[in-house]
């Protein structure tokens, strides 16, 4: 048997740890972090929201008449006579946030986080041909790949095949520190790569916080046979284990969360999510090193009785969920001082269809909006709103990439944004060319970076009010650079180069033209070498 067949059948019966009584599967743990592999301390959360989460009332067009005239029952309307059930005009776009992402949430929720510059709504996110089976397009969603033929077998995640790349001496050089962390369930395919697991999984996440650790052990084989050979290196990998409940057992008592954030009073009322992602701060205050955690939420399938017409079901009450817990996580991480080092990321298998249906719900659907927080990200709105005379036969949105943004677009922005990887890494781990979409900052500022902070990110637009339609680029160099800004669209579509020359050291204002522009939401990006800032603006006419 090969190595990596053996690993692969007997990493369960071999090498599982426990946490107590929970297990945790450290399969296949990977090399320490080195040179060769992601040499920053960035950190991702990913939320996956399972069932498939309806984009149409998470951000809703509340403005557009045939949002109301096609979901008579389940609308959030702006002319509600309880102003509470109103939705939320986000900033000065035309789109809403439903109310249940702000009203009764931490801090104003999502409307606080995005005044706040600490979020971004990426609307419009699926891919071609989209497959309407849950578990198939979960796969394809976790695997990176878009492809919906049954022939076709997809076993490993994205973020595997992203840290596979990245350490290639996995599995015979394993890390002090989980690499990866999900909370709640067996390991997701998110986390698998063609060696092996790269991660840990934690059954019970209630139980975590209440049990101790516990060694598992077995005595070593004497002999020098290849079962012999093979056996104690399982058992190597099993000790391992071992050792990472040790390390998570050590930051979960070392961290702490901050004092009037209370995850555990939430909990009750508001669901589990909230506790995950307390249990997530507190471990990476206490020092664990875990780059991605998974945590999870499910419930978004909502056929039946999805909400009535005063804001109240399932939907509602999920979305208020997750609001809760991001705004309470993200107060924390600011408070705690590790913000700047974290991003989330939302994910849910596929959308709802425009129409509800009989039951006061809806079904099975295309595409959907996903959300993207913590202090790095670009806070907008990406994507364009949704076009109610382009549906298809099913009565679906039709997903077209000139107004849809391909979900894979996500991931190649946090592989080479946040994880510092190039355009042929995207490309190797996502099997094909996928153009960033920008809604990411790097996630801390070197020493190296020439250009320093304006606030969080380092650039920053005025207008010129004597001129519309002109204004000013600011921005400040250490040292003489080579600076280039370029303009990207809404979709994040290359839209022209407003500079493109070395600079001297000092502040500059760098006057540019958007006259010929078309009206919206632009994503200006200023770029010194690796180093990279973004601002956002807006072209009105």
């Amino acid at each position: 048997m090969k190595r990596r067949t053996l690993l692969k059948a007997g990493a369960l019966a071999g090498a599982a740890a426990s946490f107590g009584s929970i297990p945790i599967f450290a399969q296949n743990p990977i090399h320490a972090l080195g040179a060769a592999g992601i040499d920053n301390d960035a950190i991702l959360i990913i939320i996956q929201m399972f069932g498939g989460n309806d984009g149409l009332n998470t951000i809703i067009p509340a403005d557009n008449p045939e949002y109301v005239k096609i979901r008579p029952n389940i609308s959030v309307r702006v002319d509600n006579p309880d102003t509470t059930k109103r939705p939320r005009r986000i900033l000065n776009s035309d789109v809403y946030f439903h109310p249940a992402l702000v009203n009764g949430v931490h801090r104003n929720g999502f409307l606080g986080l995005i005044e706040e510059g600490r979020l971004a709504v990426i609307q419009g996110t699926g891919y071609e041909n989209p497959n309407l089976s849950h578990f198939r397009s979960t796969d394809i969603w976790l695997s990176g790949l878009n492809d919906s033929g049954p022939e076709t077998r997809l076993n490993e995640g994205w973020i595997g095949r992203l840290f596979e790349q990245h350490y290639p001496d996995f599995p015979l050089v394993m890390p002090d520190h989980p690499l990866c962390l999900q909370l709640g369930g067996s390991l997701s395919m998110l986390l698998q790569s063609d060696k092996g697991d790269m991660g840990l999984a934690i059954g019970d996440v209630d139980q975590f916080v209440k049990e101790g650790s516990t060694d598992s052990d077995s005595p070593p084989m004497t002999g020098n046979s290849p079962f012999d050979n093979e056996y104690n290196y399982i058992r190597s990998i099993a000790k391992k284990g071992d050792i990472y409940n040790k390390v998570i057992e050590q930051a979960w008592a070392k961290g702490t969360n901050s004092p009037g954030i209370d995850y555990a009073i939430a909990n009750g009322a508001k669901g589990s999510l909230v506790r995950q992602m307390g249990i997530i701060s507190k471990l990476i205050s206490g020092g664990l090193k875990t780059k991605v955690y998974l945590a999870q939420i499910g419930g978004f399938d909502t056929h039946v009785q999805q909400q009535d017409t005063s804001n109240n079901g399932q939907h509602p009450a999920l979305l208020n969920q997750l609001a809760n817990a991001v705004s309470m996580f993200m107060d924390d991480a600011i408070k705690q001082g590790f913000a700047n080092r974290v991003v989330g990321l939302t994910v849910s298998e596929f959308g709802r269809r425009p129409y509800e249906n009989g039951s006061n719900g809806t079904d099975h659907g295309t595409t959907s909006v996903q959300f993207a927080f913590g202090t790095r990200v670009q806070a907008n709105v990406f994507g364009a709103n949704p076009d109610f005379s382009d549906l298809d036969r099913n009565g679906d949105f039709s997903f077209d990439l000139n107004r849809n943004i391909d979900y894979r677009r996500l991931y190649s922005e946090i592989i080479q944004t946040w994880f510092g990887g190039s355009a042929d890494d995207s490309k190797s781990i996502l099997r094909e060319r996928v153009v960033p979409l920008p809604y990411l900052q790097s996630p801390i500022s070197s020493i190296n970076d020439p250009i320093l902070a304006f606030g969080n990110t380092g650039i920053r637009y005025s207008e010129n009010l004597n001129a519309p339609n002109n204004g000013y680029i600011h921005f400040e160099a250490s040292k003489d650079c080579m600076v280039q800004i370029r303009l990207y669209d809404a979709l994040g579509a290359y839209a022209g180069t407003l500079l493109d020359a070395q600079v001297q050291a000092g502040r500059h204002a760098i006057p540019i033209d958007l006259s010929t522009y078309s009206s919206g939401m632009y994503i200006c990006e200023l770029s010194s070498g690796q180093y990279r800032h973004t601002t956002s603006l807006f072209v009105r006419k």
